[in-house]
C-alpha cells in the first residue's frame, strides 16, 4: 500500500513536471508509463508477497529445525548420561566373563585329565577282572584237587607220596 501511494506521488508528479499544456501524445506516453509502472509496482508487490511467505515458511522451518535439535540434543545428552552410568558394569561384566572363561578352560582341562585318569583306571580294572578271573580258577581248580585228595584214603595218599618220591 505504501508502494502504491509512493508510485501515484511519482505518477502525479512526473505529471506536473511535464505541465498541464503536453500535447495529448506526450500525455498518452506518460500514462502508458505510469501503467507499465502500475504494473510493476503490483509485480513488485506480488513478488514481496511471495518472498515473505517463503520467509514465513523457512522461518517456521527454521524454527521446527531448532526444536528438532534441541531434541535430539537432549536425547543425545541421556543416552551420554546411560551410556557413562553402563560402562563401568559393562567393563565388570567383561572381566567376569572373561574370568568364567578362564575357569571354564581350566575346568575342560581338569575334566579332560579326569577322563584320560579314568580311561586308565578302567583299562586297569579290566586287567584286575582278568587276573580275577584266572585266579577264581585257579582257586576253583585247586579246590577240586583238594577235594579229590581229601576223598582218598589216607593210606592211598601215602602211597602216591612214596611213588613221588616225597616221604612224610
Amino acid at each position: 500500500m505504501v508502494k502504491r501511494k509512493i508510485l501515484l506521488i511519482l505518477l502525479l508528479g512526473l505529471m506536473v513536471v511535464m505541465g498541464c499544456d503536453n500535447t495529448a501524445e506526450e500525455r498518452d506516453k506518460a500514462v502508458e508509463e505510469a501503467e507499465k509502472a502500475k504494473i510493476n509496482l503490483m509485480k513488485m508487490e506480488a513478488a514481496i508477497k511471495k518472498i515473505q511467505n517463503e520467509k514465513n515458511e523457512a522461518e517456521d522451518a527454521l524454527a521446527t529445525i531448532s526444536e528438532n535439535w534441541e531434541k535430539a540434543d537432549s536425547e543425545l545428552t541421556a543416552v551420554k548420561k546411560v551410556q557413562d552410568q553402563l560402562l563401568p558394569r559393562l567393563n565388570e561384566v567383561t572381566k567376569e566373563r572373561n574370568s568364567a572363561m578362564e575357569k571354564l578352560k581350566e575346568s575342560k582341562a581338569y575334566a579332560e585329565k579326569l577322563n584320560q585318569q579314568l580311561k586308565e583306571k578302567n583299562e586297569d580294572i579290566k586287567e584286575y577282572e582278568e587276573w580275577v578271573k584266572e585266579l577264581q580258577a585257579t582257586i576253583q581248580e585247586l579246590e577240586t584237587q583238594l577235594k579229590q585228595f581229601s576223598e582218598q584214603p589216607v593210606e592211598k595218599l601215602e602211597e602216591e607220596e612214596v611213588a613221588d618220591g616225597n616221604n612224610v
